[in-house]
């Protein structure tokens, strides 16, 4: 029931954002707007400790999830130096920094829960990501 709920928002918001921001010629407002939904999603499970706020972080996560990946995507690709000459070279390395952390975070996430203090730290830990990557994006002037 989780999947199917993350599933169902992030492929209705994927294909919404992807538009939309394109229609825009917008990116970094949708990534904002998925950063503070993805916060909101995260503190479900502290606000409400039952399945419902487990459906509903997984739903509203994968709405905000969604609406991050077509758009941070399309900013990643809008920012690659030299107007994009070596751009297999420079998607390949961003694929990698993106694979690091998702390679590190079960050893993370077993230290947050078992030394400091539960799921709720795992949550808490995640809302702050969450957040600090939002604010690396504010340097960026090049992308509106």
């Amino acid at each position: 029931m989780i999947s199917v709920a993350s599933l169902v928002t992030t492929v209705v918001s994927v294909s919404l954002a992807g538009w939309l921001s394109d229609k825009l010629g917008r990116r970094k407002v949708f990534i904002y707007l998925a950063s503070v939904l993805m916060v909101v999603g995260l503190a479900m499970p502290l606000l409400m400790p039952t399945i419902t706020g487990m459906l509903l972080m997984s739903a509203i996560n994968g709405f905000g999830f969604g609406l991050y990946m077509a758009c941070d995507t399309a900013l990643m690709t809008e920012v690659l130096p030299g107007g994009g000459v070596s751009a297999a070279k420079d998607l390949g390395i961003l694929n990698v920094a993106t694979n690091i952390p998702q390679a590190l975070s079960p050893a993370i996430a077993a230290l947050l829960i078992g030394v400091l203090g539960g799921y709720p730290a795992l949550f808490v830990f995640a809302m702050v990501c969450v957040a600090v990557a939002a604010l690396v994006l504010i340097p960026i002037k090049s992308v509106r």
